[in-house]
């Protein structure tokens, strides 16, 4: 039999006995009180009438408990399995497949709501220097991979509430909760140099030098998220020019216009 069963039939039984002795109890009570004689055939009443009724109302009852306790289990299941997959897609749909880092949409949320929050936070926009060249020299591959080891650095340099993302290509952000701009500027710095400072080297033929460039700006009260982002992208450009491998926090305007002005000419020529 099956256990499920077996359940069934114990309580089923013991259900009928405590019937049978409750029966008697209250036949031959009644009995008693009204004068009325005890034969053979109250015994077999308060006997097989219990049995007869008491056993297959109990067992259907108690049958139709397990058929909806399991049920309930099974919702359970499908409950849980759905919860656990509509989790997998929102980590898919939120992070980067490839780092695990956030996603560019929801580093941009992220921002948006600390902005309505009221909370004054710093920006980084990280771009590892000479990136191309890593994956000319070598392979594709060893670019993921470099990819992958920035972005473990970057967990390893943030805080637990800071939100790091991957926005696009090899840039990285890093939204720095309640955090002015000192303060992002020497979380910048440390980031700056855990990653130069990363043993890349797997062999004589087999040597990536990898650094990284820097902006930064403050997220004051109610900013433009897409303004803040293009004060730190104008920083990282000017950590750029500086010679790379540095933090910024600053730009001239100057030669961001100089780069603007170049990069039209090249377009017509």
């Amino acid at each position: 039999m099956m256990p499920s069963t077996n359940r069934i039939l114990g309580k089923s039984v013991i259900v009928t006995i405590i019937a049978v002795v409750a029966t008697f109890g209250l036949s031959f009570t009644a009995r008693l009180a009204l004068q009325m004689p005890i034969d053979w055939l109250s015994w077999v009443e308060c006997t097989f009438i219990p049995i007869l009724i008491g056993m297959p109302v109990s067992a259907y009852i108690f049958a139709q408990s397990e058929t909806i306790q399991d049920t309930c289990d099974k919702l359970e299941k499908s409950h849980t399995a759905l919860r656990e997959a509509h989790e997998r897609l929102t980590f898919v749909t939120s992070h980067d497949p490839m780092t695990g880092l956030l996603s560019r949409g929801e580093f941009m949320a992220r921002m948006d709501r600390r902005r309505d929050e009221g909370e004054c936070d710093t920006v980084l926009l990280i771009d590892p220097d000479h990136f191309s060249s890593i994956n000319d020299k070598h392979g594709h591959f060893k670019g993921d991979e470099t990819l992958v080891q920035i972005a473990k650095a970057l967990v390893y340099a943030t805080r637990p509430g800071d939100s790091i993302g991957r926005l696009g290509g090899e840039e990285f952000g890093i939204l720095l909760r309640e955090a002015r701009k000192e303060q992002g500027m020497t979380i910048a710095e440390n980031i700056r140099r855990n990653i130069e400072g990363i043993p890349w080297v797997r062999g004589q033929q087999d040597v990536v030098e990898v650094t990284v460039s820097i902006g930064g700006a403050e997220i004051s009260r109610n900013a433009d998220t897409q303004n803040v982002l293009r004060i730190a992208g104008r920083c990282l450009f000017e950590a750029k020019q500086r010679g790379r491998n540095r933090v910024s926090f600053e730009y001239e305007p100057t030669r961001l216009q100089d780069a603007e002005e170049r990069k039209t000419r090249r377009r017509f020529e």
